[in-house]
């Protein structure tokens, strides 16, 4: 599960800096909607992340307070985003 955890960080950084890029490089712009779903996706990954890492740290009797924090205010800014 480690892996999946790290893959799922992966892309969703990788959803965030491939477009800025693009748009440094190219002097081209994403609409607002594109730019949305993009960082939206990013939000989702790094979520499914977090649960995995909730759930690992479950099966070891160790401390994920932090992780469902970072859960909640992850949903919260991305429940803000779509509104």
């Amino acid at each position: 599960m480690e892996k999946v955890k790290w893959f799922l960080y992966t892309v969703a950084g990788l959803l965030i800096v491939i477009p800025t890029m693009y748009v440094f490089i190219a002097d081209t712009y994403f609409s607002s909607v594109t730019s949305n779903i993009l960082i939206s996706i990013a939000i989702l990954l790094v979520i499914l992340g977090k649960f995995i890492s909730v759930f690992e740290k479950k099966k070891e009797n160790s401390r994920y307070a932090v992780d469902i924090g970072a859960i909640i205010g992850l949903a919260i800014v991305l429940i803000i985003g779509i509104v």
